[in-house]
């Protein structure tokens, strides 16, 4: 390398389209990384590349193999040209500028002097080792079009019997099946499945005289009469002189005798058959009549297993009993049990005739169960007898509790039962599922430790429970479910301190608690408690500390309570006396109570609590509430809003990730994951961000008050719920109704676990409403359109599944209760708009003025809310909201009117708010209970 020093150089480089030779890559401005990037971006067959490390001019060099027309701004790196036979110059030197270089392979420009290079003063490079394969794994190649991830099993979907019991109970016979299709179809006329013979005619003439004579001589039927009502045979039953002989004898004051057991005579119960044969004849026809009269002959000749081939089921409880109807939707049509709590085909002719059968399956029962027979024994009691809880019973008495879990997770029985059963069975798993899915650690929890021997169940499920609250965010309760584990507590203690780093609220609860539990720890927070008894710090966690004292039993009193309580009961007693906090004297009285401190008490006047204003909640409002936004937007477009706790808010703005802002909009933490929609949990300390990709979802986790983001997984998602408990959410997903759990897997979930769901509905799911306690799924079928209701609370169960007419226009309202329709927004005569709708029959409407004077139908939208409409206006320059509540006034009512700038505005529904957003970063929420409403632009 040698300087040229010569005169200054004019043009120290190339400008425009030039014949580019090689490129410069100096190091002062491009690192290592960066210039191997950009040699392989010009490398081709034939190219040289060097690395200059030492001297003035460090960096690398790349010589193509042949001159290249390149822009010269577009090359990335200082372009070299030949000029002549001289080398390569990094600019255009004039013929006196060159008369005096020493000869070199390169000539830069630096500073404006002329810096020589020889290529032997550098080193070779070889860029290929920049994409060398050796070191990597060879995997085998991926495959573009992979299918859509697929919905894990349903790991608590239970078992039908047969399922269950497999080959130890024989097949249906043929014949049972036929008489079940007879019982399925309607028929007014009596004749049955076709023209009965001679023969069937003669055998029904003689059961119908079997039958007269047991009406005309009831004691002829003794022993095998069904208890019937008058008019039926059998109801002489416990009438003959035996019975009377037993009621004096009792009546005499003594023991009556044991008496011997009399066998019942052939011909009573042939006379009993006969008879029963003619009432399932005059209902359902000759041939069934008779295939019920050889049924009861099985069962009265001891063929107990050829019996249970040919066995009717009869109707169980009324809650799973269609009554006496022929016609049921959704019959069976073999033995087995459906794996939904439905009503299969049974046998309804009749009070009698069901009660002889119910007397033949019970004593058939008996005998199976004399002879260990468990697997018929059992089958008599769940299918015949539709004696559900009593063959669970059964089942767990004889050591099975594996089998009456499945049983039970089958017929959809309460969610604490089937918790018990699978905790007995060791299935600590799928227990565990079923507790997440309905919410039902408490009352299982109890059912367990309130009997013997299941200690250690009941501690497994107890922990459970904690993670699962914890999990949903409720970190304080988590904390109260586990603490009486003595090996739970060093967890309980970390939920605390997660609870403690939370907001301002949730921050004082905590700090209450952690007194409760942990008072010797108390000492560390001193600062805490001045902060938060100070009057001049803000009231709203301070009434959130009062809450939480006035609720402290009396057995969990101890000193470090009554030092916050001291410290804390006058700021309070400020606070309410200014309007500051909603505390009851009664409340205010306990907190005192608690301070124990007599200097306390002999400072505190006798005091009287201002009455508290009356609460009004929006939908129940008789006078509109009138509210305003501010035209300025925000600085920050959000796609999605949700109203947290203290004032804060969570927005999602797509690839960008989420954002937590506080009650002025200033953004207080940001969360680095795509979110084009948000799904809020219940407590409001953890959330769900969805990113659309193609035909899939992306779900992440957001933990709002530690601040931890987990990616749960993609699933192809048609129709999802915006809110969930933080564990259970429901989607559609695969034409199926699903229930996710959503969990963090650190606190005992499964991420995306189905908990519960729903298919062959008939048809496609083409619309979805998910409201607090109810979900509304339209399905499209074949010819018939149908509303399939389900009711969430307190555990999941189908409600209704109606036909419906779709409007022309393709979209309708899901109303759970199916009262709305025939929703109109049109102009009325005087210039303004009129809202009407159809509610229980009754046509309701309303007019509306527009945020503006038009001549004509202004433009409008409309939000359909659990309890009423959100009907928006639009003017040029502005646009005006109306809740439009739903009620039994003919007129409907409007309960707030909000003028809003023009924009596109959303609306979400929470528990205890109503939020409405737009498109410009404005947004205001309305408290449901209160009518409080607070606005926010996001900075």
């Amino acid at each position: 390398m040698s300087d040229a020093h010569g005169a200054q150089v004019r043009y120290p480089v190339w400008r425009g389209q030039q014949a580019v030779a090689g490129l410069w890559l100096p190091a002062d401005l491009l690192n290592a990384q960066q210039r191997g990037e950009r040699l392989l971006r010009w490398w081709a067959p034939g190219c040289r590349a060097w690395r200059f490390d030492r001297g003035p001019a460090r960096g690398d060099l790349l010589r193509f193999e042949a001159e290249r027309a390149l822009h010269c701004d577009d090359a990335g790196g200082t372009p070299l040209c030949r000029i002549g036979a001289h080398g390569l110059y990094a600019g255009p030197l004039t013929a006196a500028e060159r008369e005096g270089l020493a000869p070199a392979d390169v000539h830069l420009v630096l500073g404006g002097q002329s810096l020589a290079l020889d290529l032997a003063d550098g080193e070779a490079l070889d860029p290929s080792l920049a994409i060398e394969l050796d070191d990597y794994a060879l995997h085998d190649t991926f495959v573009c079009d992979r299918a859509l991830p697929k919905l894990q099993p349903d790991k608590i979907a239970g078992k039908a019997v047969r399922e269950l019991l497999g080959d130890r109970i024989a097949p249906p016979s043929e014949e049972r099946q036929r008489f079940l299709r007879a019982l399925g179809r309607d028929r007014d006329d009596g004749n049955g499945d076709g023209k009965p013979g001679l023969l069937e005619r003669a055998t029904g003439v003689r059961d119908g005289a079997a039958a007269w004579l047991l009406r005309r001589f009831p004691g002829l039927g003794v022993g095998f009469g069904g208890g019937g009502g008058a008019g039926g045979f059998g109801s002489g039953f416990g009438s003959g002189a035996d019975a009377a002989d037993a009621t004096s004898s009792g009546a005499a004051g003594g023991i009556a005798q044991r008496r011997n057991t009399v066998l019942p005579q052939r011909w009573r119960a042939a006379l009993a058959r006969m008879a029963a044969a003619s009432g399932a004849a005059r209902l359902i026809g000759l041939r069934q009549g008779a295939y019920l009269r050889r049924l009861l002959e099985q069962f009265d000749h001891g063929d107990t297993l050829e019996a249970l081939r040919h066995a009717l089921p009869i109707d169980g409880d009324d809650a799973g009993s269609l009554g006496q109807s022929f016609g049921t939707p959704g019959r069976r049509d073999d033995l087995s049990l459906s794996a939904q709590r439905n009503v299969g085909a049974s046998i309804g002719a009749g009070h009698d005739i069901r009660e002889l059968l119910r007397q033949r399956y019970r004593r058939a029962f008996e005998r199976l169960d004399g002879a260990g027979k468990i697997d018929e024994a059992v089958f008599v009691l769940a299918e015949l007898l539709n004696a559900r809880q009593e063959a669970l019973d059964y089942l767990v008495k004889h050591g099975r509790a594996a089998q009456a879990a499945e049983l039970a997770l089958g017929w959809d029985m309460p969610a604490d039962a089937i918790i018990r059963l699978l905790m007995l069975a060791g299935d600590a798993e799928r227990a565990t599922l079923v507790a997440r899915r309905d919410n039902a650690f408490a009352t299982a929890l109890a059912l367990l430790e309130g009997a013997s021997g299941h200690r250690a169940h009941a501690l497994s499920l107890r922990r459970e429970w904690g993670r699962a609250l914890a999990a949903q965010g409720r970190w304080l309760d988590a904390v109260e479910a586990v603490w009486p584990d003595p090996d739970s507590r060093e967890q309980a203690a970390r939920w605390l301190q997660t609870a403690e780093a939370g907001g301002a609220e949730l921050s004082a609860r905590a700090l209450v608690r952690r007194a409760a539990l942990l008072p010797d720890t108390l000492q560390h927070y001193a600062g805490r408690v001045a902060e938060l008894t100070d009057p001049d710090a803000p009231a709203a966690p301070r009434e959130a500390l009062g809450q939480a004292l006035a609720t402290i039993a009396h057995a969990q009193r101890n000193q470090a309570l009554a030092r916050i309580a001291a410290r804390a009961l006058p700021a309070l007693a400020a606070d309410r006396a200014g309007g500051a906090n909603a505390l009851e004297r009664a409340q205010l009285d306990r907190i005192r109570a608690l301070a124990a401190d007599p200097w306390l008490d002999a400072d505190l006047p006798a005091w009287g609590v201002p009455p508290t204003p009356p609460a009004l909640p929006l939908w129940e409002r008789r006078a509109a509430l009138e509210a305003s936004l501010q035209a300025d937007p925000g600085l920050q477009a959000p796609l999605d809003l949700a109203a947290l706790g203290d004032g804060r808010w969570l927005a999602a703005f797509g690839e960008a990730g989420a954002a937590m802002f506080d009650a002025a909009g200033r953004c207080l933490k940001r969360y680095a994951a795509p979110a084009h929609r948000l799904v809020i949990g219940d407590s409001g300390e953890v959330a769900l961000a969805l990113a659309r990709r193609e035909s899939v979802w992306r779900i992440a986790r957001l933990d709002l008050t530690g601040h931890r983001i987990e990616d749960l997984g993609a699933l192809p998602l048609q129709f999802f719920a915006d809110r969930f408990d933080g564990v259970a959410w429901a989607a559609v997903a695969g034409q199926r109704i699903v229930a996710f759990d959503a969990g963090p897997a650190g606190e005992g979930g499964r991420p995306l676990q189905v908990l519960w769901s729903v298919g062959d509905l008939g048809g496609d799911i083409v619309q979805a409403r998910f409201l607090r306690h109810d979900e509304l799924f339209l399905v499209a079928g074949r010819g018939v359109t149908t509303v399939w209701h389900y009711r969430t609370h307190p555990s999941r169960g189908l409600v209704s599944r109606e036909p419906v007419e779709v409007p022309a226009h393709g979209w309708m309202l899901l109303d759970p209760h199916n009262t709305v329709g025939d929703v109109v927004i049109a102009a009325n005569e005087d210039g303004g708009m009129r809202f009407s709708f159809r509610f229980s029959g009754r046509n309701c409407a309303i007019d509306l003025e527009p945020p503006e004077p038009v001549g004509g139908e202004c433009e409008s939208s409309l939000i359909p809310l659990a309890r009423g409409f959100l009907v928006v206006l639009h003017g040029v320059y502005r646009m005006r909201a109306y809740l439009i509540r739903r009620g039994n006034d003919e007129a409907a009512r409007c309960v707030a009117r909000i003028d809003w700038p023009q924009a596109r505005l959303r609306a979400r529904e929470q528990a205890d708010r109503l939020v409405l957003f737009d498109d410009e970063g404005r947004a205001m929420s309305i408290g449901v209970e209160t009518s409080q409403v607070r606005s926010v632009q996001l900075r």
